[in-house]
């Protein structure tokens, strides 16, 4: 007994052994949750197949796309989460019989709006803390809250038309994957998906058995459907678990270190690069940079390129690369949409001339915004109809 109590005492005070523990156990949920989704999407294209094929081949499928990855991007509050999902259920679908093509035309969109609906987390965040600031501190958090949104919106906006009116990125990413799936010889890594450790410890002995008994006692209709929303869940709350260990690890040494780090733009993009390629979440990384806005330890000129380094490191981050490698051939056409999506809008509003554009629009909506009497208010305003009234309207309207 009294190893044991010691043991325990030993693990609270070591901060490191917490954090592998933290990252060991939410990796095996989020592995397990992958493939408990694939299971569910299965049940579930067992049944409803026709209607599913027919959303995904209707001519509405990419509006419908980008609304749903909006949507379901901002009330789960991670892009990561629904884009694994998006991998593996548009996998299920290749291998139920839906041509390659319609999946990368409604994919890609559904990939977009996910870009934009993980923006909802700094305005979540800024209204948290609004209690502990002043109205004027709050006014200062605002540009910094808006330009993560103004930047993926206009980049979701010019690519979207893009894709609608041409299919370029489609036919970008096909060929990307292609051409990676024959240089890395990565049918052979796809193949040991289906036959390897993952199944021996997480498939085999947990996923596969709760998802039988799931649909033994719930039937194949809702039983699937079941099982997708819980595996769904389980896996944001591992992906909560890994960040939140890492971001306590990061926050410990952090005020001095970013104060720094954003003297020069170069120094802020890779801190903010690297902070939220640990974490595994641009919302956590571009987050901790609120209160440095709040009490104008930083300007939002000097917390821009930081914001730009987040947003492209949720893409190659490794549970997205994970992600991407799980969900076979279309994992890897749709993860090159993310990470070219997201390389193009780093050379579009931070490399070239254009690079103070969102900057400027963020700062002219944030007047606006502070002009009202309550700005708060303004924002909850703005948020709720970007990112949850718009979105359903384009759904139910299409």
């Amino acid at each position: 007994m009294s190893f044991n109590y010691n043991l325990f005492n030993s693990f609270k005070k070591n901060k490191k052994l917490q954090l592998l523990f933290f990252l060991i156990v939410g990796l095996y949920f989020f592995i397990c949750s992958l493939e408990g989704i694939k299971g569910g999407f299965k049940y579930i294209f067992i049944n409803w197949s026709n209607d599913i094929l027919g959303l995904v081949e209707a001519e509405s499928a990419p509006l419908t796309g980008l609304a749903v990855g909006m949507l379901s991007t901002a009330i789960v509050q991670s892009s990561s989460a629904v884009i694994a999902t998006t991998m593996v259920s548009m996998a299920g679908m290749v291998a139920g019989g839906l041509p390659l093509d319609s999946a990368i035309i409604f994919g890609v969109p559904l990939i977009l709006g996910a870009n934009i609906g993980t923006t909802i987390t700094n305005s979540i965040v800024a209204l948290g803390v609004r209690k502990g600031m002043t109205a004027e501190e709050f006014i200062e958090t605002i540009p910094g809250v808006l330009v993560s949104d103004v930047y993926e919106a206009l980049t979701v906006t010019l690519f979207f038309l893009i894709e609608l009116f041409t299919g370029a990125l489609s036919k970008s990413v096909i060929f990307i994957g292609n051409y990676l799936i024959g240089l890395l010889s990565l049918e052979d890594v796809f193949a040991s998906f289906n036959n390897s450790l993952i199944d021996i410890i997480a498939a085999d002995p947990f996923v596969k058995p709760v998802n039988r008994i799931i649909v033994s006692y719930l039937g194949l209709n809702f039983g699937g459907l079941f099982v997708f929303v819980l595996w769904f869940l389980i896996l944001i709350a591992s992906l909560g678990f890994m960040e939140k260990g890492l971001e306590k690890l990061i926050q410990s040494d952090w005020k001095d270190k970013v104060v720094a780090a954003f003297n020069k733009p170069i120094h802020g993009f890779a801190t903010g690069f690297g902070i939220t390629w640990l974490v595994g979440s641009s919302s956590v990384g571009a987050s901790l940079v609120i209160p440095f806005l709040a009490t104008r330890m930083v300007n939002l000129k000097k917390a821009y390129p930081y914001l730009v380094g987040c947003n492209l490191a949720t893409t190659m981050d490794l549970g997205q690369i994970y992600g991407y490698l799980a969900g076979g051939v279309v994992g890897v056409m749709l993860g090159a949409t993310h990470v070219l999506l997201n390389i193009l809008a780093v050379i579009l509003w931070f490399v070239s001339p254009l690079r103070f554009f969102p900057v400027m629009l963020a700062e002219k909506i944030s007047y606006l915004m502070a002009k009202s009497k309550n700005a708060a208010l303004s924002l909850i305003i703005f948020t709720l109809l970007l990112f949850i009234v718009l979105p359903i309207l384009v759904i139910y309207i299409l």
